[in-house]
């Protein structure tokens, strides 16, 4: 299957994701997506601000429904030795290995590919974009199931990423930074 698409298996309710290992794609519909992961309604990830860490996924799932941000939560399958709870500590501490997302290093995969190499054994080197990610996952068929939300209608429950590359993704970012500067000159 097309690394860009992504097939949604579910109708999105928010208590059916508040159990398990997820990897959620926020702004699913810009270039690129935020990615992070939600583990047993917890919430992280890595962002231009910093470390976010222990998000409270209700309050999550509230402001995605309440700012209608375009979403995917793809269940990973359980994992065969490690208990949510190991997985959650650790990527926590994965998380903390970075500092915050910049223009020349650290994406919000950053982190992810240090817990995909560590527990599902999909090398970060291969894991450039979340496209290499998403493949690797279908591969190895490690995703349980999907849900999306405030997606626009489907074609045969299809959703396609924008396509987009490395110097994409490094000129998003640099435009971000920027942005961010912009605000905390003007306040």
């Amino acid at each position: 299957m097309d690394a860009h698409a992504i097939h949604i298996q579910k109708e999105y309710k928010p208590d059916d994701v508040k159990k398990g290992v997820y990897l959620v794609l926020l702004y699913v519909n810009q270039i690129p997506p935020h990615i992070g992961l939600f583990i047993d309604n917890v919430y992280h990830s890595l962002t231009i601000k910093g470390q976010e860490l222990n998000i409270n996924g209700n309050v999550m799932l509230k402001n995605i429904s309440l700012r209608k941000i375009p979403t995917v939560f793809i269940k990973l399958k359980k994992h065969p030795v490690f208990s949510n709870n190991h997985l959650n500590e650790t990527f926590i501490e994965q998380v903390k290995l970075f500092d915050k997302v910049n223009d020349s290093t650290n994406t919000c995969l950053s982190p992810i590919r240090f817990f995909f190499d560590e527990f599902y054994a999909i090398p970060k080197d291969n894991i450039k974009l979340v496209f290499d990610l998403l493949g690797a996952l279908t591969t190895n068929d490690f995703i349980d199931i999907t849900y999306g939300t405030n997606l626009g209608a489907l074609k045969q429950n299809i959703y396609y990423l924008q396509s987009y590359n490395q110097a994409d993704l490094k000129r998003q970012i640099k435009k971000e930074l920027e942005k961010k500067a912009e605000r905390s000159e003007a306040k």
